[in-house]
């Protein structure tokens, strides 16, 4: 997905983030493959195409042993990801899609945050996330 930012210190945090999301190697988070820049600014990340749909176009409740499923490979992606110190801050049911095998993958760590870097790029107060699934101290910036 190509994106100008115009400024060096959106640039910057774009190529961090991409950068440290894709050292994230994990059956159930969609990998990166790639993190550049074109030579004139243009900002790009390389990912697999996932064209299965995401879990809020499937109706699963007739089948509740493929929802544990799809809620243990979630909940084990997520596990991983914290132990790797990255909190996604925006699971919604647009980003799990599943891969050409039917398996969920966990996407779209854009907002995400690294709880072992210090440096605050996302100022406090900063509700960061989507509106109607973020947790109240979420909305509130907390």
């Amino acid at each position: 997905s190509p994106l100008a930012l115009n400024d060096e210190v959106s640039r910057h945090r774009f190529e961090k983030e991409a950068r440290t999301i894709a050292k994230l190697q994990h059956p159930g988070i969609v990998a990166i493959h790639a993190v550049g820049r074109m030579e004139w600014g243009l900002l790009y990340y390389v990912m697999p195409y996932l064209s299965n749909g995401h879990i809020g176009k499937r109706d699963l409740r007739s089948d509740q042993a493929r929802v544990i499923g799809v809620l243990r490979a979630l909940l084990g992606a997520l596990d991983y990801a914290h132990a790797q110190g990255i909190v996604h801050r925006d699971v919604k049911a647009e980003n799990v899609l599943f891969d050409q095998n039917d398996r969920p993958m966990l996407t779209d760590f854009g907002i995400a945050t690294s709880r072992r870097d210090r440096s605050r790029m996302t100022g406090a107060g900063t509700a960061i996330g989507s509106w109607g699934y973020m947790a109240p101290e979420q909305a509130r910036g907390e």
